[in-house]
């Protein structure tokens, strides 16, 4: 099976009520229920932002738009290493990592 396949499997979906904003403009974390899932929380003005998802050679994996304040990427399906999950809106960047050990 094809890694990308599996991980969106959990899709951009919408997990559990919204917490309030802070001051950063995204977050990131893992779930404590499950290792293989990567949260992230963004405020409003991020929705529409490109999330792309590269594999630990570079090659990417996928890339869709942010068309939630926060999401979950599943990791279960895919081999140990170091993710880069990259989030573009306009001119502003953030850049995570997610290691599958």
């Amino acid at each position: 099976m094809k890694t990308s396949v599996h991980v969106f499997v959990a899709g951009l979906l919408l997990i559990g009520s919204l917490q309030a904003a802070s001051a950063e403009d995204i977050h990131s974390g893992s779930n404590a229920k499950s290792k293989s899932l990567f949260v992230l929380k963004t405020q409003k003005k991020f929705i529409g932002a490109k999330v792309e998802i590269f594999q630990p050679n570079g090659e990417i994996i996928t890339s869709q738009s942010l068309d939630r304040k926060k999401v979950v990427i599943d990791f279960g399906d895919v081999r140990l290493g170091t993710y880069l999950i990259r989030v573009t809106k306009g001119s502003e960047t953030k850049v995570f990592q997610y290691v599958k050990k």
